[in-house]
This record gives structure tokens, sequence and C-alpha cells, in this order.
């Protein structure tokens, strides 16, 4: 698929990985619908970004009453969408004794509600496009039972399971869904700082950068032929449990 004109949904647009897809396909020449937590985040997104007619969009989306009024903004703005990126994501790592009943809400509606909801409300833009795609960035945690990430793993085998469950439903579509399973990368992600997860790069664990992960991420979008899902693991990953 050639990213040149395409229109573009990118959910968590001022994280790591979502702000350097924002920005790489800016570059490419697509239009990016930007949607992330905060204005002032996306205030700076903007003044980074090239090219012009991209949307910015700020949404809580553990607030199912923000979530939809976003819907209804993007689907009065669109006549079609090629590319929704769901790369918006909470990490609720500890032993369940100390999780808190709305951090288990919260990553549900972060990390499942929203890409089913997104997904399903957007579907009729999505057919609009000779050729469309859903891309889920799930976690190797969807995978891999890991001792002290239970709501995590939770909600991260709930993506993977709806994301293969609709690639299979859409099949025969114009529509291609495909799962994410990402590894370890450089971003404030989770419980550790960014500062952290870079002195332990340099002590020896393989981390990716976000640069690398969305050009890896532009290359598999712009390839003619697209697998349900694809790991994407830096090699000492599964060593993690």
């Amino acid at each position: 698929m050639d990213l040149k004109d395409k229109i573009a949904v990118v959910t968590g647009a001022t994280g790591g990985i979502g702000k350097e897809l924002c920005l790489q396909f800016a570059q490419k020449g697509a239009r990016v619908i930007a949607i992330a937590r905060t204005e002032e985040k996306l205030e700076t997104l903007k003044k980074e970004m090239s090219g012009e007619g991209h949307l910015f969009f700020a949404c809580d989306f553990t607030k199912i009453e923000d979530l939809e009024a976003l819907l209804g903004k993007i689907k009065s703005e669109l006549q079609k969408l090629d590319i929704l990126i769901n790369a918006a994501g909470v990490g609720v790592y500890k032993e369940i004794e100390d999780v808190e009943l709305k951090e288990w809400t919260d990553s549900l509606a972060i990390n499942a509600t929203a890409p089913f909801y997104m997904t399903k409300m957007l579907l009729p833009l999505l057919r609009k496009s000779e050729k469309s795609m859903v891309l889920n960035i799930g976690s190797g945690m969807g995978k891999i039972p890991t001792a002290c990430r239970s709501v995590y793993c939770a909600t991260k085998y709930a993506l993977r399971g709806m994301t293969l469950s609709l690639a299979s439903e859409f099949k025969e579509t114009n529509i291609n869904f495909i799962h994410i399973a990402l590894g370890s990368t450089l971003t404030e992600f989770g419980p550790m700082t960014l500062k952290e997860k870079e002195e332990e790069n340099l002590k020896g664990k393989n981390y990716f950068t976000p640069q690398w992960v969305a050009k890896k991420f532009a290359e598999i979008i712009e390839n003619e032929k697209f697998e349900d899902e694809i790991e994407i693991y830096p090699s000492d990953y599964k060593d993690i449990r």
C-alpha cells in the first residue's frame, strides 16, 4: 500500500511509537488524524509534522462519552479511511493483590474497548477504501503469560483474540486486520522510565527504538501482502518470564 494520499487514524499519537508513526506517515504524504489524551502534546506534535490536512483530537479513552464524541467528529470530517492504527495503551505491572479496580477497568477501556469501538464505528469509512487495514499494536504479553502482569496480559490477550477473529471474519473483503506482537521498546510505556530502560540497554538488555519500530510498521503497511499476525521481538525478549 502506497502511503501517499492515504488517510490514517493513529491513536496514542503522542506516545513514543505513535508519534514516530505520525511523523513518518506525514513525511510519506499521508493525511494523519492524530488522537491522544492531551491537547498540549498534540500541539507539540502538530508543529513537528510535515504536510497539510492533518487533524488532531484529544480523547480520554476511559470515558465512553469522550470516545463517542471523538468518533462523531471523525465521521463528520472523513469520506473514507484507509488505515486505522490502534497504538494507545497502558501497562499495569503489579501483583494482583496490589491492583486497584480502576487500574483494571481503565486498562480494559484503553487496551481493548477503545480498539473494539474505534473499529466497529469506523467500519463504514474503512469499507469505502479500495484496500484498507486495521493494525492493532499488541504485545508479546498477549501471547506469553507473565507473572505480575496479569492485568496487562489479560487486555493484550483480548486485543489479540479480537484482531485475529476479525482477520478471519473480513478475510474476503477489502479490510485487512493485522496484530503486531511487539517486544520491548525504548519508550515511557510501563512502570519503568525511559532513562531506566536506556540504562538497562547499556547493560545489555535489548530494546527497539521507536524510530525503528515506526519504520518497520510502515514497511508492513507498504507491503502488498498482509499477514494476520507478526511477531517483532528483541533477541532476549522471551527470557522475560
